[in-house]
């Protein structure tokens, strides 16, 4: 994506996701279908430099990711990553399936000026054929995507002063969905029509997006996520955010924190959930979602999937990609929920770079 690929070429890359709390970093081998993990690491993201998904301070971020590359084993050399955050935009178009490769360039560039609210000369643009649109097979959906350039080179410099070569950047939703698609092999392209919606919950945000046919046709960030409940666990118990943090992590809580706290949040969270739905469905052709999967280090709280379930009516899903490779879980991180879009990075692997 974004136009730092080479046309036709596979390349061992280590997917590397940069989040407000920590960078994370998944090293894998072996074949599509037949794939394990090597690594799962992560290093604290430094206080204050990542903002909105903005680097705020490239050179106090590098030093972290290079304490992540001593932690890796062998010597990568590689690395796929993701822009996401307010400054990335993507669409789905449809075009004449005649088009030859240079109209079709020339087309969306004229299309993206009128789909993108950035001035085209601050932006890094791609495009990738998705197959034909399934209402009139005489035209090729195409998802356009479109970020700050100034997002996709920062992260490019970061990483290459900690001395890798970044071969992609993609966008973070869209590696997320392939890390689901490899982990819940019905949501594969032709399997399944089913509307499934994505929910990652970090730190600070919820990233909520639509799936349909292994693709991602929608999505909506909101600045909703673990945060809120770590919060809410400093103010009822009197501590200071870093201690609330480590009880929440370790699941340490009280016995009544199920009352006081979590299930205030949960209720939060259901909220903020159904009324996604109620806004995709209203804007779409769409009618009702089949399937949610959760992801990211604030869907670990015990027993959110099973509640999700009960109070949205809907199948939950919760993959766990320590579920390849079990040995990496430890004592305090027994699920890899946070590792998905990382996974979905190091996959870009077994793709065939687009540009």
């Amino acid at each position: 994506m974004l136009g730092l690929s080479n046309q036709g070429s596979l390349y061992p890359m280590i997917g590397v996701d940069f989040g407000s709390q920590t960078i994370k970093a998944v090293v894998i081998s072996g074949k599509p279908g037949r794939f394990q993990i090597d690594a799962c690491i992560e290093v604290l993201t430094p206080k204050g430099c990542l903002v909105d998904y903005q680097m705020q301070d490239v050179e106090r971020i590098a030093q972290s990711v290079k304490q992540l590359v001593k932690l890796l084993p062998g010597r990568q050399r590689y690395a796929a990553t993701a822009v996401s955050g307010s400054n990335v935009i993507t669409k789905v178009t449809q075009v004449d399936n005649k088009m030859g490769p240079s109209e079709l360039e020339g087309h969306i560039e004229m299309e993206a000026e009128q789909l993108i609210p950035f001035p085209m000369d601050e932006i890094s643009l791609d495009f990738e054929i998705l197959g034909p649109n399934l209402s009139d097979p005489t035209r090729n959906d195409v998802l356009v995507s479109a970020a700050r350039t100034d997002s996709v080179t920062s992260r490019v410099t970061t990483l290459q002063d900690s001395g890798l070569q970044v071969k992609v950047v993609d966008v973070g939703l869209h590696s997320l969905a392939r890390a689901v698609v490899a982990l819940v092999p019905e949501l594969e392209a032709g399997k399944s029509q089913s509307v499934c919606a994505l929910v990652d919950i970090g730190a600070v945000s919820l990233t909520f997006g639509i799936m349909v046919n292994g693709e991602i046709i929608y999505s909506r960030l909101q600045s909703f996520g673990g945060d809120n409940f770590t919060q809410s666990i400093a103010s009822f118990y009197n501590l200071p955010n870093d201690e609330a943090e480590r009880t929440k992590v370790q699941h340490r809580l009280p016995a009544d924190a199920d009352m006081d706290v979590l299930a205030p949040y949960i209720t939060l969270l259901v909220q903020q959930i159904r009324r996604n739905i109620q806004l995709f469905c209203s804007s779409s052709s769409y009618r009702e979602v089949n399937m949610l999967v959760l992801s990211g280090g604030g869907s670990l709280i015990p027993g959110l999937a099973e509640q999700l379930a009960m109070e949205l009516q809907i199948e939950v899903k919760h993959p766990d990609p320590f579920s390849i490779t079990p040995r990496h879980r430890s004592e305090f991180v027994k699920h890899g929920a946070k590792y998905m879009t990382a996974l979905g990075l190091a996959l870009r692997s077994f793709v065939p770079c687009q540009i």
